[in-house]
């Protein structure tokens, strides 16, 4: 199933890609740490054609690795090591609660100045790598913060990926394919890294039930945004959720997508972004404020948050109680002003378990049709979302499509029940621009688990990311 909203964000991904390509080829400008140089750029020839991960040697030997994740509360267990199955596979998990990060400078968001993460260790027990920095650098800070549990676990990266440039050694790619190649190798450990998320729910399904914690819950890549892959001492960081990574609200061009484009193709200098990253002016926040929402617009709106929060069963519920509610709406005030107030008042109470009846009575009283493609998938997730919670149905991060299909065919039947298109244009424009941050990973290689361990496939192989794990089966 196609999850259109992330099929949007990769596109507009790709698209600041090639925009960025063409930058790096045609201006004479590279933005340095402080100041802008003139580097001497060697002649490139483009290719015609791209796929990401391509420079990767798909059918390359396995690599045993440990995938670790910090878990966003604690486990009330001492450090331990426990063997959970998903997919026919038994994973190895080493718990740690002794766990501690060193930051260089400030506590940032995004982790980028995490010099160490293990057991908490005085100065002269550190790597003599990180001893030698400190003393080089007095002026900088050096911070410890205690980790929450901290995850382990046993498995396995393809080696081609491990023994990349960009992989664990953290090179700085040097060219155009350099950069393209480093594209890549990201999107395979972040692969890898999202691919063991049933086995850390697997993990905490059964600590729940065994324990009855108030405060654990099964995690999402927005729960769980950082993770690391490490073999033998040496590591790479891989982010799930580019939000996270935001320390800074990101930049934009004050110049139009299309004009950047065809400036940068002609050769000419171009400066780098500059605009701070808005959604609103600041002058139009406070007639925003006074905006009235419509019946069930707050649960929409809902429901596209829990898709980022990855709560995607909550978001299927809440995008079909919003057509519930727009629909009683609608059809009520129709039928008052077609048959009266009390006609409308009994006809509510009469079809109080007739949805369907509800659409075709407000199709006759408008004139109105819906699309037979709308009224199918609103079938569809109506159906879902009583799965959901009649029989308890759990929607899985391995099942993200569905339910973004659900919400993003919500909205537009939303919209089409309104009937208000400058709502309309409020939530269908600049959807790109506001998917900025949002997870790309789960449209680029397909993931799985076998009996064997995690597989990791290339573009455009068909996909077997929706296939679900054993304890994600449908009832």
């Amino acid at each position: 199933m196609t999850d259109w909203g992330t099929v949007l964000s990769i596109l507009l991904v790709l698209g600041i890609i090639v925009f960025m390509v063409l930058w790096y080829l045609k201006s004479n400008k590279k933005l340095d740490e402080d100041t802008l140089k003139e580097p001497v750029q060697p002649e490139v020839t483009i290719p015609s054609s791209y796929i990401v991960g391509q420079e990767i040697k798909w059918d390359a030997p396995w690599t045993d690795v440990s995938i670790w994740v910090e878990l966003p509360f604690w486990l009330m267990v001492g450090n331990t090591t426990v063997s959970v199955e998903v997919g026919g596979h038994n994973f190895e998990i080493a718990i740690h609660e002794n766990y501690s990060e060193l930051y260089a400078g400030l506590l940032l968001d995004s982790k980028e100045n995490v010099v160490y993460q293990g057991p908490w260790k005085k100065k002269e027990d550190l790597s003599e790598e990180i001893r030698k920095f400190m003393d080089a650098n007095p002026s900088v800070p050096f911070m410890w913060r205690k980790c929450k549990t901290v995850l382990k676990i046993k498995s396995r990266c393809n080696e081609d990926v491990w023994n990349a440039p960009g992989g664990h050694d953290g090179a700085e790619p040097k060219s155009i394919s350099d950069r393209a190649a480093s594209n890549g190798i990201r999107y395979y450990f972040a692969t890898l890294c999202r691919a063991h998320i049933p086995v850390v729910n697997k993990l905490l399904q059964g600590y729940r039930l065994a324990t009855y914690d108030y405060f654990p819950y099964e995690v999402s890549p927005w729960d769980v945004p950082f993770w690391l892959v490490e073999r033998g001492g040496k590591s790479v960081r891989s982010c799930l959720v580019p939000y996270k990574q935001w320390d800074l609200k990101p930049k934009s061009f004050a110049t139009p997508f299309g004009e950047l484009i065809k400036k940068a193709s002609s050769g000419e200098k171009l400066d780098p972004p500059t605009l701070p990253y808005k959604l609103i002016e600041e002058g139009d926040l406070q007639n925003g404020i006074s905006i009235v929402a419509a019946p069930g617009e707050f649960e929409l709106l809902d429901s596209l948050n829990l898709m980022e929060r990855g709560d995607y069963s909550g978001a299927v519920r809440r995008i079909t109680t919003a057509l519930e509610v727009i629909v009683e709406s609608v059809v009520g005030r129709a039928v008052e002003a077609a048959e009266g107030e009390r006609s409308a008042v009994k006809f509510l109470k009469d079809t109080k378990n007739n949805f369907p009846n509800r659409v075709e009575k407000y199709e006759e009283l408008s004139g109105r049709t819906l699309s037979s493609a709308l009224r199918k998938d609103m079938a569809v997730t109506r159906g879902l979302r009583h799965r959901i919670v009649h029989k308890g149905f759990r929607i899985g991060p391995s099942e993200r499509g569905r339910a973004q299909r659900a919400v993003d065919t919500g909205r537009w039947t939303y919209n089409w029940f309104e009937n208000n298109a400058e709502r309309t244009a409020v939530r269908e424009k600049r959807i790109a621009f506001r998917a900025l941050g949002r997870e790309t990973v789960v449209a680029v290689f397909p993931s799985q688990i076998t009996p064997d361990g995690v597989v990791v496939s290339k573009f455009g192989e068909p996909s077997s990311f929706y296939k679900t794990p054993s304890n994600e089966r449908q009832p």
